[in-house]
């Protein structure tokens, strides 16, 4: 979502300056680099921490990651804006939006309720799992925003508060850079899918993310205006985007095991892309975060809690029924949950 929009010290009650809009074209072109950038970290950073006997799933880290680059980033916006307001929407929105995923932590608590290892415990172990996930991650998420926000500091105060800050000369300069390595970054990971077998989950992945940030920065505008106002002031583009990626990530957890019988490589290949790429850059923690924090206690309460049970409910909706019902005793992508629902 627009990460960086209007997110600051929350602490401070001086309106923060206004920011000029990103052109279309340099906005695109930082967004797809960002946004593959972002995919590349989470997937590889996710993978490093993963391994037997991990004292916390590794994809915690990742989150740790984006949120506390988040929140150096929305402590200088109006630094990175001036450099190019593009640069500042793909710090934010691109990179830190892509590192962080909303879909595979609710993932990560659907396994849980639904015991997908098979452990030999009760249902209210099961709740307990789910909410160790839970609660874990919102609180790594949100004490690394607070980290980052810290570490960058406060920002110098202008003399006058309502005036934007002033543009860098290099500004051109640096919005076609965005637009050239866009362009050429979607062109690389294009020839590494034909060319490198090994990685071209990951390689279609970053293809994918570009699709799902594209999307969640459109759905942004929903955060403000008459559909905010219908919502009494809720982000409804963020939670449009993060329960919308757990719906298509739902479908895609049941495609990878068990509704495709006997799948191919190339097929496994797809679905794992559109796993970490699409919906996992549709969806973030990182801007969730920052509504968390900048919300009223009650309005973030609720936030939090409608878009939590929203992406459980279509986990239990699709994956769960389908599990529930189908038996699956052939080749699949991913291994068969062996659990049961709470």
């Amino acid at each position: 979502m627009s990460d960086g929009a209007g997110a600051g010290d929350t602490r401070s009650t001086e309106p923060p300056p206004p920011l000029r809009q990103a052109a279309v074209g340099p906005a695109v072109g930082g967004l797809v680099l960002s946004s593959m950038a972002g995919v590349l970290i989470r997937v590889y950073l996710t993978r490093l921490f993963t391994y037997a006997g991990q004292p916390i799933y590794g994809l915690v880290w990742a989150q740790m990651a984006g949120c506390l680059i988040m929140g150096a980033a929305v402590q200088r916006r109006a630094a990175l804006a001036r450099w190019s307001p593009a640069l500042a929407l793909g710090v934010t929105t691109g990179l830190c939006g892509s590192i962080t995923t909303f879909s595979s932590w609710q993932l990560l608590v659907f396994w849980q309720f639904f015991n997908t290892d098979g452990s030999d415990h009760s249902h209210f172990r099961n709740f307990l799992g789910g909410a160790s996930v839970l609660a874990s991650t919102l609180a790594c998420a949100i004490g690394a925003l607070r980290l980052g926000q810290l570490v960058a500091g406060k920002p110098r105060r202008r003399r006058s508060s309502i005036a934007a800050p002033p543009e860098s000369s290099l500004r051109p300069a640096v919005d076609a850079a965005l637009v050239a390595l866009g362009v050429a970054a979607a062109a690389a990971a294009s020839v590494v899918v034909g060319v490198a077998a090994s990685t071209r989950s990951v390689s279609i992945a970053l293809l994918f993310g570009c699709v799902g940030t594209l999307a969640r920065w459109q759905l942004a505008r929903l955060n403000a205006g008459t559909a905010a106002a219908a919502v009494r002031g809720l982000p409804l583009g963020t939670f449009t985007a993060n329960a919308l990626g757990c719906a298509v990530l739902a479908v895609v957890h049941v495609l990878q095991t068990g509704a495709v019988a006997w799948p191919s490589k190339p097929s496994c290949d797809v679905l794992a892309a559109l796993a970490d790429g699409l919906c996992g850059c549709l969806t973030t923690v990182s801007t969730f975060a920052v509504e968390i924090v900048q919300l009223p206690p009650k309005k973030s309460v609720l936030y939090a809690a409608l878009s939590i049970v929203a992406g459980q409910a279509f986990f239990l909706l699709v994956a769960g029924i389908y599990f529930k019902t189908a038996t699956v005793d052939y080749a699949t992508c991913l291994p068969v949950p062996a659990g049961r629902l709470v």
